[in-house]
């Protein structure tokens, strides 16, 4: 009998302050809203006061948005109703200034860039401000299904050829019989890889955008 073990790898993120380059957590608190004219955010096509806009902005560049453990809690009033409501989102999202797309290191969050100069760049964007848009990201919600699709293929694929040369799981080690072809032993060790790598891309696969558009 020959083990083989399905190894899985655990990265343990931990979440930061708003301001923190490891930052995985933005969460605000809007208050209430005065006479005065505040900053609005779009939400799915719909306008809502942001009085904290500039903070969730901050947060957002400065932070590894592209993790998986980026969280991001917002209370926000509708622009008309006032109605309020707390906005919600776990997982990594696309930025896009002026129609393109942030780069995951960029001048905003590297830590390579000194300090300073990082947040000049940040207050410089801030002041040019002109909307902000959070919004569905279709390719995204595209790729995701293409890929959950793969996966279940896959999966069948798997389970067959487990079925066929009597492969047994026993906690998280697969023992294949020594009968077994070496031929079918590569096939299915393909298989596992291909469906690794597709739920890593499913994991990292982004569903919101946040467009910024400066005047």
């Amino acid at each position: 009998m020959r083990p083989y073990f399905i190894t899985f790898l655990v990265i343990v993120l931990s979440f930061g302050t708003l301001y923190s380059q490891e930052g995985s957590k933005i969460d605000l608190k809007n208050v209430n809203v005065g006479t005065e004219r505040l900053p609005t955010i779009f939400l799915f096509g719909e306008e809502y006061t942001a009085r904290e806009r500039d903070e969730l902005l901050r947060g957002l560049l400065k932070s590894q948005f592209y993790r998986q453990d980026l969280r991001i809690i917002i209370n926000l009033q509708e622009f008309i109703s006032k109605r309020v409501f707390s906005f919600r989102h776990k997982g990594p999202v696309d930025i896009i200034i002026d129609g393109k797309t942030l780069k995951n290191e960029n001048r905003y969050n590297n830590s390579a860039v000194y300090q300073a100069a990082g947040d000049n760049q940040v207050l410089k964007l801030l002041n040019q401000v002109e909307n902000v848009r959070i919004d569905s990201n279709l390719n995204g919600i595209l790729e995701r299904i293409a890929l959950k699709r793969e996966i279940i293929s896959i999966d069948k694929e798997i389970k067959k050829l487990m079925e066929d040369i009597k492969a047994e799981v026993k906690v998280d080690t697969i023992v294949i019989p020594d009968k077994t072809s070496k031929k079918r032993e590569r096939e299915l060790n393909r298989l596992y890889r291909i469906k690794n790598r597709q739920e890593k891309r499913l994991n990292e696969t982004k569903l919101i955008e946040i467009n910024i558009i400066t005047n």
